[in-house]
């Protein structure tokens, strides 16, 4: 008996799709869409997605300078790299005293990237909730030098206690009051007791190790005399001057050092870095001219890309796709001078985003402008 022919068809689809999935290598694939919000980039959402910004530029036939705020992409993820990226997953729970920076430091991810994977829309965190991470390569394998120390906290909690108020509490914490309502997403004046409060942490003495080994900015270690050796001859070992050697050991008066004596030093760096501020912008080059305008007055304290709080009083600027880190000399063409602007976060299509001091060093007024750029 000869089956119908659509019976006939579907049998032989079937069979057609089947041996597709079993193909080495094969994987359905699994198409969402993502509108782009304020602040976005190619690269950020490429990141949260797990894919390449190649990728999302030939899904979307687009490029980096055409992505505007509220375009719909997009994204085509393999069931095996969702897998993938599920296995990496890292499930942190939030304890005491910890806060998004000092999480991303522990790791080495950003304050941006642990807001995306989790959907935070604030810095505040609280004891007992879950983070979802993915951790980078380089935190992965656990180890450290025997050299490597805590890291300083930019930010930490603060739990208000009785007759505590917003100033007594930005003051102790060198900040203002302002940043510290909009560090916390406040409101008002209005606190409680017992409310725990995302603060500045207050700064501390340099850490100290006692091997002697170096970074490439240096290294404070105990260092132990032996034999008779006077400080002239120490500090030319370590490439110190006498004056920061009295500095890490004011408790020592003499000239001269004895056996068994222990002190502190800055080893030299193990490696030299090229200033990029020495350079004039006849030796770098002309990447022509740009639109530039200013961060807004209610972005302060507010994560950058690279993690770091956004400071007005700095010389920062956000940028499409120019690498974070960069050093770049700005020019305004109505202004005789230039400045050197370090690049920690991005901004979608084209132009320069200038934080408060580089706007206001270059006299710019009004909210945009021109300028011309330069890089090494």
């Amino acid at each position: 008996m000869t089956k119908n022919k659509p019976y006939f068809f579907a049998d032989i689809l079937g069979i057609v799709l089947v041996l597709f999935m079993l193909l080495p290598g094969s994987s359905l694939a699994q198409t969402t869409t993502h509108t782009v919000q304020q602040g976005e980039t190619l690269y950020k959402i490429a990141d949260q997605y797990n894919v390449e910004v190649e990728q999302l530029e030939a899904w979307n036939d687009i490029n980096a300078n055409e992505l505007s705020v509220g375009t719909e992409l997009v994204i085509r993820q393999t069931s095996s790299s969702n897998q993938s990226q599920d296995e990496n997953a890292v499930l942190h729970t939030v304890k005491d005293n910890e806060t998004l920076f000092s999480i991303s430091k522990q790791y080495n991810v950003t304050i941006a990237e642990l807001k995306s994977w989790n959907n935070l829309e604030s810095n505040n965190l609280n004891i007992g909730q879950e983070l979802t991470i993915y951790p980078s390569e380089s935190s992965e394998d656990g180890e450290q030098s025997i050299t490597t120390e805590e890291d300083t906290q930019t930010n930490t909690y603060y739990t208000v206690k009785n007759n505590d108020s917003l100033f007594k509490i930005a003051r102790d914490h060198e900040m203002t009051v302002d940043q510290l309502k909009e560090l916390n997403n406040l409101s008002s004046n209005t606190i409680r007791v017992g409310q725990q409060l995302t603060v500045r942490a207050t700064s501390s003495t340099p850490s100290v190790s006692s091997a002697a080994s170096s970074s490439a900015q240096g290294q404070f270690i105990n260092h132990r005399i032996s034999g008779s050796t006077s400080i002239s001859e120490l500090i030319e070992e370590f490439e110190m001057d006498e004056e920061e050697f009295r500095a890490l050991n004011p408790d020592i008066t003499s000239s001269t050092l004895r056996s068994g004596q222990e002190v502190t030093v800055l080893a030299p760096p193990s490696k030299t870095f090229e200033n990029p501020y020495a350079k004039n912008s006849s030796s770098m080059e002309n990447l022509g001219s740009i639109s530039v305008s200013p961060y807004e007055q209610k972005a302060k304290a507010t994560p950058t890309t690279s993690g770091e709080l956004y400071n007005p009083d700095a010389l920062t600027g956000a940028h499409s796709n120019i690498a974070l880190g960069s050093v770049i000399f700005v020019e305004n063409p109505d202004y005789p001078h230039g400045i050197f602007v370090r690049i920690n976060d991005r901004i979608t299509g084209n132009g320069l985003k200038l934080s408060s001091a580089a706007w206001n060093v270059l006299n710019y007024s009004g909210s945009s402008g021109s300028a011309t750029i330069f890089q090494n």
